[in-house]
């Protein structure tokens, strides 16, 4: 792992979960040239989804910024396990996904839980693009799922 990486993590109390394995018919990051797609995350540690149900205006909101901030540790982890994450140049872009019910319009804050903390990570290199939006569900019952796009080192 890059050292400037794992000290960031460190200083903020944090470590890379296992990069869990698809379970279906995909593949968990896909490089073409130096672009890497890596498929959605979802709030999992250890094989057990941390964060499940409806983000609604009953829930703290603290909740959907947690799940937000263990997905993107999830994208770091599958940078690091398909390429290294001394490989990256930059993020270019997150999109994330939140269960939603029809009153809760803050999914922007709750993706914000990742961008803040794959900004801190990445230092500069996490700058990004983003989309946040409302689903009615998520796999697995998860209250969050985000995929990226990582440009490369060439």
């Amino acid at each position: 792992m890059d050292p400037k990486i794992s000290s960031r993590l460190t200083d903020l109390g944090l470590e890379l979960p296992t990069a869990a394995a698809p379970k279906y018919a995909y593949e968990a990051t896909t490089q073409w040239g130096t672009l890497l797609f890596v498929s959605g995350q979802i709030p999992r540690r250890n094989g057990t989804i941390e964060y499940t149900g409806t983000m609604t205006t009953d829930r703290l909101l603290a909740d959907g910024i947690l799940a937000a901030e263990l997905c993107a540790l999830n994208l770091l982890a599958q940078v690091e396990a398909n390429v290294g994450l001394e490989r990256v140049d930059r993020l270019l872009k997150i999109n994330g996904y939140v269960a939603s019910a029809s009153d809760f319009f803050d999914q922007p804050r709750v993706i914000d839980g990742a961008s803040k903390l794959l900004r801190t990570v990445l230092d500069d290199a996490g700058r990004h693009a983003r989309t946040a939006l409302g689903v009615r569900m998520l796999p697995a019952n998860s209250l969050v799922e985000i995929e990226a796009v990582f440009g490369l080192k060439a």
